[in-house]
């Protein structure tokens, strides 16, 4: 995979490291928006505040995103509304409307540009049209302004589209930068580089054990899309899943607005004006974290679909990004049981978090502070909820149980004493005694590490295009050195000899 579009922004933003024995009233985990938009309402609130970093600024999907912020989320209102009904659909939507105005205006302020243009969602099957309706009308019943074009005769849609005007696009480089930059201003403070290990939570605060020594702090916020150190409920309630987005340079006038399909699987599109050219985005082509053998086909799906969309197409980038699904479909924000009443967790934004996660800021900044959040995404229906987690729960743990057997009593592609050699980006599996244990080769070294998952034991798989063990339970993500990159996993996978 090659590096992002999108710039890396750590030069750009005033970055600290952690001073020992630092005492804040608010631990911010997390640099991306939803970390950085709290810390800013928190510092502005008068409050102490420090953000903690594992890698660096927007290292997660923050500086991946597509970057369109639009409350046409694919058809994403009907599917809330036909499982939790019209009132969850109508909080989640104006949840969605304030945080993308909060950031319009914050953008404003703040010199960051942004491109006012429509959103679509398009179809190309007769049941890919029917889910372009049933978003139609409940779009149109909670007050969009919503057209349904009924014979789109341009672009993708071959068979029916909707569409909502001035919505906007951004580069989110920009956006993490002048966030970080007002967090920093605000009186709070950035430590990158800066792991979270453990948290320990008593009477007077939260001592929170760091890579870089030990911060005190009154109370902790984990903006780190999946909850690190919780084996509980809300990361059950979480599912990973990696998706991918090519930048091409591509002749001819490219589709004005920001473009997602309805059908499966996703394609998502826009275009981007970076350093003065434009590039043609196109993503999609998602799957679960840890459960796609071939992750490069995913990108030859990509380049085919713009092959065929755009003649002449030429890529010149191409990454990968996670998200967290909830099962109830609603954004998670609330105090994690297991913090004595001082840890708070906001994520699970289903890859539209440019708008949501300004309003999950403001929800857990009230949290924080003890107050009643004026906002909410909606109250999800419990029967509904209950049944969906239990199936999926259900499926997962028949996954990993099957996929774990299989490690352990099947024939691994490469035993202890194998005396092939692997090529540049390849990796096979063994097992010493009856540990499993992955070996791969990147840039020219060999590396061999246990394939359990150090969150809570589940089976590593390597993913060949980010070149990287993944896992399918919850979403964690190790470097072929078993160094932790992602997830709700803080420890290294053990290196094997």
């Amino acid at each position: 995979m090659t590096t992002p579009l999108w710039r890396d922004v750590t030069a750009e933003i005033p970055l600290t490291a952690l001073p020992s024995g630092l005492r804040v009233d608010v631990a911010v985990v997390g640099a991306g928006f939803t970390g950085l938009h709290t810390a800013l309402l928190l510092a502005r609130a008068g409050l102490r505040v420090a953000v903690v970093e594992a890698r660096r600024v927007g290292a997660g999907a923050s500086g991946a995103t597509t970057a369109k912020a639009t409350l046409l989320q694919r058809t994403r209102l009907s599917d809330i509304a036909d499982r939790h009904g019209r009132d969850a659909a109508a909080a989640y939507l104006a949840a969605n409307d304030f945080g993308l105005e909060w950031m319009a205006g914050f953008c404003r302020d703040h010199d960051v540009p942004v491109e006012r243009t429509r959103a679509v969602t398009f179809s190309t099957t007769d049941d890919g049209a029917e889910a372009v309706r049933r978003e139609y009308a409940t779009a149109r019943d909670l007050g969009l302004p919503v057209e349904l074009i009924e014979h789109p005769a341009e672009e993708f849609a071959t068979h029916l589209a909707v569409a909502l005007p001035d919505m906007l696009q951004l580069d989110p480089a920009d956006l993490l930068v002048a966030l970080g930059r007002a967090v920093v201003d605000a009186g709070g403070s950035i430590h990158d580089h800066t792991r979270v290990t453990g948290l320990d939570s008593g009477a007077d605060g939260v001592t929170v054990e760091t890579t870089a020594g030990t911060l005190h702090a009154g109370k902790v916020v984990l903006a780190t899309a999946s909850p690190i150190l919780d084996h509980g409920r809300t990361t059950m309630s979480l599912a990973a899943q990696r998706s991918y987005l090519c930048a091409y340079r591509a002749p001819g006038p490219l589709p004005e607005g920001m473009f997602i399909s309805a059908e499966e699987p996703t394609i998502s599109l826009r275009t981007a004006r970076v350093d003065g050219d434009e590039w043609l985005l196109v993503g999609g082509q998602g799957h679960p974290t840890g459960q796609e053998a071939d992750t490069g086909a995913r990108l030859a799906d990509l380049d085919a679909w713009a092959d065929h969309h755009v003649p002449g197409a030429r890529r010149t980038h191409a990454w990968s990004a996670q998200d967290y699904h909830p099962v109830s479909m609603l954004p998670v924000v609330e105090k994690l049981s297991w913090g004595g009443d001082r840890v708070f967790f906001a994520g699970g934004y289903s890859k539209w978090g440019l708008a949501a996660a300004p309003a999950a800021a403001h929800i857990v900044a009230d949290l924080v502070a003890g107050r009643e959040p004026t906002l909410t995404f909606g109250s999800p229906s419990v029967a509904a909820t209950a049944a969906t987690t239990a199936s999926t729960l259900t499926k997962a743990a028949t996954a990993a149980a099957g996929h774990l057997a299989g490690a352990l009593t099947g024939e691994p592609t490469r035993g202890p004493d194998d005396s092939s050699v692997l090529d540049e980006g390849e990796a096979a599996t063994g097992r010493a005694g009856v540990r499993p244990v992955g070996e791969s080769v990147v840039d020219g070294r060999t590396c061999r590490v246990s394939l359990l998952c150090t969150h809570m034991g589940g089976l590593l798989e390597w993913n060949e295009v980010e070149q990287s063990w993944d896992c399918p339970l919850h979403g964690s993500r190790f470097a072929a050195d078993g160094t932790v990159l992602e997830g709700p996993a803080v420890k290294d996978l053990p290196q094997v000899e």
